[in-house]
């Protein structure tokens, strides 16, 4: 508690506080959705909304709060991130969060530079809609290396469960809509196939955050956009469902929390890594750099 009232202090002495702030953590593993607990009914909270933050600029999505209700109407949002390894924080990394409003829960996503392992704290100031600010702090930790497959990796070649070899769908899937095409292929055919590849770990009737249902959707907005020209599947991080029992696939990459979402370049490296919330417009855009024209 004592790092983060000192960085409060900090966040004022350069401009950026003045409102009501909300000291939290959220170290990994942390279940994606976890709230920083605001300091009163009405004050400004944040939801981290992924972990296994890896050294680096690692994407960091966020939800904002205003007591239990989701704020939609932010015009920007400057994040600073503080070093919290020393006695005092030190100032760091300051930069724009790029809000992704095509999502059931809109969201924000920062890319903080964290040149080394440890714990980071992150201050927020919101700019709302009538030009009033506000602000909230949080902190993730950085680690070397992260858990899961990181960007330049290969990931595993499952051999995931697909219509081929189970072709109950139910069993493959807890989405009430599923979309067929999406277990059709195994992540080994995929790597193989010199196609951008989309995996996404996700069970939409059983997720601990309200994150994964809308993911999978994503997933299926973008496949009907990019089909023939991505590979995308959707692994249920459950194998079966009564009882639930882990897939086999969530500990061959090394997963400690879901949704997660990897784009693989066609030479099968990840090319980005999107733990917690996934809009269509952000997927777009990780998949267009990889799409032959």
């Amino acid at each position: 508690m004592k790092k983060l009232l000192t960085l409060l202090s900090l966040l004022a002495a350069i401009g950026l506080a003045g409102c009501s702030a909300a000291p939290g953590a959220a170290s990994a593993p942390t279940p994606a959705g976890t709230v920083v607990s605001p300091s009163g009914p009405s004050a400004l909270s944040v939801a981290v909304a992924s972990n296994d933050f890896g050294v680096g600029t690692p994407r960091v999505p966020f939800v904002l709060f205003q007591g239990s209700q989701p704020i939609t109407n932010a015009q920007s949002i400057t994040v600073a991130a503080f070093d919290l390894a020393g006695g005092t924080p030190t100032p760091g990394w300051t930069g724009a969060a790029v809000n992704y409003n095509d999502y059931e829960i809109p969201y924000w996503v920062v890319f903080p530079k964290l040149p080394h392992a440890g714990y980071w704290g992150l201050g927020a100031v919101v700019t709302l809609a009538d030009g009033s600010k506000s602000q909230s702090q949080f902190t993730i930790q950085a680690l070397d290396p992260p858990s899961a497959p990181q960007i330049g990796d290969v990931p595993p070649a499952s051999q995931n469960r697909t219509l081929a070899t189970e072709p109950d769908l139910s069993k493959l899937s807890s989405d009430t809509a599923p979309e067929p095409g999406l277990y059709k292929l195994t992540v080994a055919d995929a790597l193989k196939s010199g196609k951008p590849t989309v995996v996404t770990f996700a069970t939409p009737a059983y997720c601990t955050s309200r994150l994964c249902a809308p993911v999978v959707n994503s997933i299926k907005t973008v496949y009907h956009d990019y089909q023939g020209k991505v590979n995308f599947i959707h692994i249920e991080v459950y194998k079966t469902f009564n009882p639930l029992v882990y897939a086999d696939e969530m500990d061959q990459w090394h997963l400690q929390s879901e949704p997660w979402t990897f784009v693989l370049a066609s030479d099968g490296k990840v090319a980005a890594r999107l733990g917690g919330p996934v809009s269509p417009r952000e997927l777009e855009q990780a998949l267009q750099p990889l799409v032959k024209q």
